[in-house]
């Protein structure tokens, strides 16, 4: 295995494999806000700002985490390329929270009750994670039944976020 220096550029699937890492981070932690808004009843502008919101707050986090985390690589200061790099990576965490508030907020304006957008929105988050998985295992070399079981798997992450919500609710 080669080890990276802080000056080897990254190789397109270590980009991937980041955006998709970011991605589902960014899905869960949205899952949750929506799951625990689901008992507080705020209007429709406050769901959608505060989800929205949770998924640049992600984002942030991850660029600061990503940033720091590369300075730990030997080089003693972060160029502007790799702060570049870190914020294009980690803004995939934001787009869950982003995608979520905007159809938290369509539904809304449809006149769809809070209970029914948030399980709504809860079954796109879970279909996300599925697609994330199913990317994820389009781009390895495992056999089919793994990629599926792999897939299943996050399937099942996703409904137990939304049984768990179910269940406190």
């Amino acid at each position: 295995m080669v080890e990276r220096t802080a000056t080897t550029p990254p190789r397109a699937g270590e980009h991937a494999a980041g955006r998709v890492r970011a991605a589902i981070y960014g899905t869960v932690i949205a899952m949750s806000v929506l799951a625990y808004l689901g008992d507080h009843e705020p209007g429709p502008w406050v769901t959608a700002l505060t989800v929205a919101g949770t998924g640049v707050v992600i984002f942030l986090a991850e660029a600061y985490a990503e940033v720091v985390g590369r300075a730990y690589t030997g080089v003693a200061a972060s160029s502007a390329q790799e702060v570049r790099a870190a914020l294009q990576q980690s803004s995939w965490a934001a787009v869950p929270g982003l995608v979520a508030g905007v159809v938290l907020l369509v539904l809304a304006l449809m006149g769809v009750d809070l209970s029914t957008r948030i399980d709504i929105t809860l079954w796109v988050g879970v279909a996300v994670l599925g697609l994330c998985s199913a990317l994820a295992g389009r781009s390895t070399h495992r056999r089919p039944a793994v990629r599926v079981a792999w897939t299943l798997a996050s399937i099942l992450v996703g409904s137990v976020i939304v049984a768990l919500k179910a269940a406190v609710h």
